[in-house]
């Protein structure tokens, strides 16, 4: 998720379906992220991270009497 912050700090309201506090909004679309950056407004995304995986669970062996 992406944080857009409108060049009015103080904007409350929705813009490209992005609403607004306090001139903060978030959005995770690509699309829109280019679109506020190309308006002016100031776009901090999260870093991506690598999908994280769980490890398999270990697997028991019979123990042989």
């Amino acid at each position: 998720m992406a944080k857009v912050y409108a060049p009015n700090k103080q904007y409350i309201g929705i813009c490209a379906n992005v609403v607004f506090r306090d001139g903060v909004g978030e959005t995770s679309d690509p699309h829109l992220i280019e679109w506020f950056k190309s308006k002016g407004y100031t776009v901090e995304e999260e870093p991506k991270q690598a999908a994280k995986r769980k490890p398999a669970p270990a697997k028991k062996t019979k123990k042989e009497g």
